[in-house]
C-alpha cells in the first residue's frame, strides 16, 4: 500500500497511508493535510488523489506552487515511489508501505556493489586532518575568541562533549552517538557501525533498511575518507539505483569512526527530504564529532574489558582456591614411608595432579598425574579425576586394574583433544615391595642408597584417551634408604634461554648426589635450581614434584 512520509518545516516527521478518497493540504483546517500556520502555503494548495490503481498529484492553483522533485508542478502528475512534493517548507515522500516494512527487517544495512568512480560525480571527499587544519571547523575554536567562527557547530561539538563525557554502556553509547549526530546535522536517518573482528557490525540505527555502496564503505573504511553527495539527482549513476529510489534518499554522508592510530567504524546518515542538502560544514561537523565519538567508544571498550578481566581474574582465583582444596594441603606422615612435594602451576589454575591414600589393606599409594593442556579446562578435568581417584581407591586391589578403571570412568567425559599421563604406585611396607604402573607419565626415578638409578617405564598408554586400555604393572623392592622422585614434564622440560631443557638425566644426578638430604631439603633444592635453571622467568608448564623415601632404621 502506498502513504506519504511527511516531513515538516522542523524535520519532524509523520506517515499518512494512502487509500480511496483524495487527501487536500493547505491552510485550511478541514484539509486533510493541515498547516494552518503556514502562510506560504494557500487554503486549498495541492491534492493527492487516486485514479483507477494510480496516485496523481495537482497543484489547487496556489500562488507559491508545488514542485514535484524540484521541478514546478504545471500539470497533473503520475506518482510513482520515491517522488517527493514540496510547498513551502513541507516535502511529501511518496513511497511504497510494502517495501519500507522489508527495509525495517533485521539485516538493517545492505552493501552494494559498485565502483567508486561510478558515483564520484557530485560526491566530496575530505579526511579528519584536512577539517582539524581549515579555519571553519577546528579544535581550537574551543578557545576563547573564536567561539563565533564555529556559531551553531560549536554548540553541538560543545554538546557531544558534555554527553559524551557519561560513563555507558557501548550499547547505549552507540545510541547516544547516533542520535547527536543525527541532530548535529539535521539528518532524518542514519546508521553506526564498529568493526568486530575485521566485520562491520551495526551498533545503533534510526530508520530502517540501508543500502551503502561497498566502494563508498571501503573508500571510508580504507583511505579514512569522510564522504558527501549534496543531491543524489546530481550523481547520475546513484539516482538510477533502485534501492535508492525506493528508500528516497536525496542527500548523504558517511565518515570514518577513526582514533588517531585506527578507523574502528563509520557512520552513515541520509536525507529524504528533497529541500534537506548536505553541505560542507555538515560533513565538517560530522567529521569531527565521529573522532570525539570513535575516542570515546575506544576508552568505553578498554574499559569493558578491563572489567571483563576483573571479573574472569577473581573467577579464576576462586577456581584456584576450589582447586587447592583438592590437592593435598601437607605431605601425609607416614612411618614406613617419608613424603614431600612441591607444587606450582604456570596460571592461576593448572593441571598437573598429585594425591596420597592409605588403601584398606595398609599398603600407601602415591600419584602424580598432568592433564594435556594448561588453564580452566586442565584444571576442571583435574578436579574431575581426583574425585574418581578418592572413589576408586577405596577397592583397590591391583593398582593396574585401578588404572583402567580410572580410564573407563573418565573416557566418556574427556574431550577427544584431552587426556591424562598418570603414574600409580602402591608401597607395601610390610614387604618393602612398590607396585607401579605408568599410564604414560614422566618414567619416575628410583635413586638406590648406593646412588644407582633406575627408570620406572612399566605400564601402558596414557589415561582417558582410549576406551577399555589394560595396564600392566611391575613390582620392584623398595629398601631402607632408596629414593623414589615422580615429577610433571614441566619440571625436566623447562628451557633456559639458551632453549636447552633441565632433562631427566639432570634431575637424576641432583638426587642421586643428594640423596641423604630429607626429602624436604630435596624438594626444595631441586625446584629451586630448575628456578635458577630457567633464569627464573615464568614457569612454561605446571611444575610438580613428590620425593618417597623409605626411611633407614
Amino acid at each position: 500500500m502506498p502513504e506519504l512520509l511527511i516531513t515538516e518545516a522542523d524535520g519532524s516527521t509523520r506517515v499518512i497511508a494512502l487509500e480511496a478518497g483524495p487527501l487536500l493540504m493547505g491552510r485550511d483546517p478541514n484539509c486533510e493535510i493541515p498547516f494552518p500556520n503556514d502562510a506560504e502555503l494557500s487554503r486549498r494548495h495541492l491534492v493527492v488523489e487516486k485514479d483507477g490503481d494510480n496516485w496523481w498529484v495537482r497543484d489547487l492553483g496556489s500562488t507559491n506552487g508545488t514542485r514535484i522533485n524540484g521541478n514546478p508542478l504545471n500539470a497533473k502528475y503520475l506518482l510513482k515511489v520515491g517522488d517527493t512534493i514540496s510547498a513551502s517548507k513541507v516535502s511529501l515522500l511518496f513511497r511504497d508501505k510494502l517495501a519500507q516494512s522489508q527495509a525495517q527487517s533485521p539485516r538493517t544495512v545492505v552493501f552494494d556493489a559498485g565502483k567508486f568512480e561510478a558515483i564520484s560525480s557530485g560526491t566530496i571527499s575530505v579526511h579528519l586532518h584536512e577539517v582539524l587544519e581549515s579555519q571553519d571547523v577546528r579544535p581550537q575554536g574551543f578557545v576563547p575568541g573564536v567561539a563565533k567562527q564555529w556559531g551553531s557547530p560549536l554548540q553541538a561539538l560543545i554538546r557531544v562533549g558534555r554527553e559524551l563525557a557519561q560513563r555507558r554502556p557501548l550499547n547505549e553509547l552507540f545510541t547516544v552517538i547516533l542520535d547527536l549526530a543525527l541532530e548535529g546535522v539535521n539528518a532524518e536517518r542514519g546508521v553506526l557501525m564498529v568493526l568486530e573482528n575485521e566485520d562491520l557490525t551495526v551498533g545503533a540505527s534510526r530508520g530502517g533498511e540501508f543500502r551503502i555502496s561497498t566502494a563508498v564503505r571501503d573508500k571510508v573504511l580504507g583511505e579514512r575518507a569522510s564522504l558527501l553527495v549534496e543531491s543524489i539527482a546530481d550523481a547520475p549513476a546513484l539516482k538510477e539505483r533502485k534501492s535508492i529510489i525506493i528508500q528516497g534518499v536525496r542527500s548523504l554522508m558517511c565518515v570514518p569512526l577513526q582514533t588517531d592510530e585506527r578507523v574502528i567504524g563509520l557512520m552513515y546518515v541520509d536525507a529524504l527530504n528533497y529541500l534537506r542538502r548536505f553541505t560542507n560544514d555538515d560533513l565538517s561537523l560530522l567529521t569531527v564529532m565521529a573522532n570525539v565519538a570513535a575516542m570515546r567508544i575506544e576508552r568505553e571498550r578498554l574499559a569493558e574489558i578491563e572489567q571483563v578481566q576483573r571479573v574472569q581474574q577473581a573467577e579464576l582465583n576462586q577456581a584456584a582456591d576450589i582447586q587447592t582444596r583438592h590437592l593435598p594441603s601437607a605431605a601425609p606422615v607416614w612411618p614406613e614411608l617419608q613424603v614431600a612435594a612441591r607444587h606450582l602451576p604456570c596460571r592461576t589454575v593448572g593441571g598437573d595432579y598429585h594425591d596420597y591414600l592409605q588403601l584398606a589393606d595398609g599398603r600407601y599409594m602415591v600419584l602424580c598425574g598432568d592433564v594435556a593442556g594448561k588453564g580452566l579446562p586442565a584444571a576442571l578435568m583435574m578436579m574431575n579425576m581426583q574425585a574418581r581417584v578418592q572413589a576408586l581407591a577405596e577397592s583397590c586391589t591391583n593398582v593396574a586394574d585401578f588404572v583402567a578403571r580410572l580410564n573407563r570412568g573418565m573416557n566418556p567425559t574427556c574431550p577427544p583433544n584431552r587426556f591424562v599421563t598418570l603414574f600409580t604406585c602402591a608401597f607395601d611396607p610390610a614387604k618393602g615391595a612398590l607396585t607401579y604402573t605408568n599410564a604414560g607419565h614422566n618414567p619416575a626415578l628410583l635413586v638406590r642408597a648406593d646412588g644407582s638409578v633406575e627408570m620406572l617405564k612399566e605400564g601402558g598408554m596414557f589415561v582417558a584417551l582410549i576406551p577399555g586400555l589394560t595396564y600392566d604393572e611391575e613390582t620392584v623392592p623398595m629398601n631402607p634408604g632408596d629414593t623414589l622422585v615422580l615429577y610433571s614434564d614441566g619440571i625436566t622440560e623447562e628451557e633456559n634461554a639458551a632453549g636447552e631443557e633441565f632433562g631427566t638425566d639432570r634431575l637424576a644426578s641432583i638426587v642421586a648426589e643428594r640423596r641423604t638430604w630429607t626429602v624436604n631439603q630435596l624438594a626444595d633444592y631441586v625446584f629451586g635450581e630448575v628456578s635458577v635453571f630457567s633464569e627464573g622467568k615464568p614457569p612454561a608448564d605446571d611444575r610438580t614434584l613428590v620425593v618417597l623415601r623409605r626411611p633407614v632404621g
